[in-house]
């Protein structure tokens, strides 16, 4: 008896032979993967890394697995695709050189944007058509935020940022940073918004305390990115955070949870953040 149809596509890993209808699907990543994996109703047996946000509709018995990922508990699970970011393809976290002895990979890249990777996989599964129309919803979204805020979109430099209360530093989530192309930053370039550019920052994106001022000053709102770990709340008793022009008219936004990296679901969680954010600016 024939088995599973399968097919072969061609991807940064070289050629590789998926099946056509994929039945146990593991996200290594529970950002761009999990996310991706969601958008096009892949039936998912795990993800790992760490567990989704809460803007993201994981179906109820999926489970969250060992992180970093365990190899022995994926190959139990039986899974028949794997989506893995091509980050550190000698990782723990993300072992994408290991993986292909338990199933074939399809990878991501987080330095191309969200709609880049939807689109990449929309191919490798045969499905374009769904891809298209995945980032044409979004683009509808995007579309409605600009239209109510185009002026202040235009005429305004914002930031997005989280603060590491231990070291005492904020991190700008701008594109051109180590950390490739972050959603937040994603996001705003799709308003047509200004951010701080990436060469005002240190390689990760860092500010630190002492250069608040001279790299913030001019920012007109600020986007505040709450990791649940206190950070705003000590943010807020630093002098030099406080003097902000924007800190102090008012205009700072906080968001709840880590929307550094994702898919659609974080694109759509953020454009409402960035909504939100262009409102109070706008007041």
């Amino acid at each position: 008896m024939a088995g599973p149809a399968r097919r072969q596509v061609a991807t940064s890993l070289g050629r590789i032979d998926i099946p056509v209808v994929p039945q146990r699907v593991v996200a290594i990543d529970s950002r761009i993967g999990l996310e991706q994996a969601l958008a096009f109703g892949l039936p998912l047996v795990g993800y790992s890394h760490s567990r989704a946000r809460p803007w993201v509709p994981v179906p109820p018995g999926v489970p969250f697995l060992a992180a970093p990922p365990d190899l022995e508990q994926i190959l139990m699970l039986a899974p028949d695709l794997i989506l893995c970011p091509d980050s550190a393809p000698n990782s723990d976290w993300w072992p994408l050189a290991r993986l292909p002895a338990i199933a074939p990979i399809l990878p991501s890249n987080h330095r191309v944007t969200w709609q880049e990777n939807l689109t990449r996989l929309g191919g490798w599964l045969g499905r374009p058509d769904d891809a298209a129309r995945i980032a044409a919803a979004h683009a509808d979204v995007i579309a409605a935020v600009r239209q109510r805020h185009r002026q202040t979109i235009e005429g305004s430099l914002v930031v997005a940022v989280h603060y590491d209360a231990i070291k005492r530093r904020l991190l700008v989530r701008s594109a051109g940073t180590r950390y490739g192309l972050v959603m937040p930053a994603q996001v705003l370039a799709e308003l047509g918004g200004s951010e701080v550019a990436a060469d005002r920052l240190g390689p990760n994106g860092e500010v630190a305390l002492d250069s608040f001022g001279d790299v913030l000053g001019k920012v007109d709102a600020i986007l505040l990115i709450d990791f649940g770990d206190g950070g705003p709340q000590a943010l807020a008793r630093e002098a030099l955070w406080q003097r902000l022009p924007a800190v102090k008219a008012g205009r700072v936004e906080t968001v709840a949870g880590n929307c550094t990296f994702g898919s659609l679901y974080t694109a759509n969680y953020l454009a409402r953040a960035w909504d939100a954010l262009f409102a109070r600016l706008s007041a």
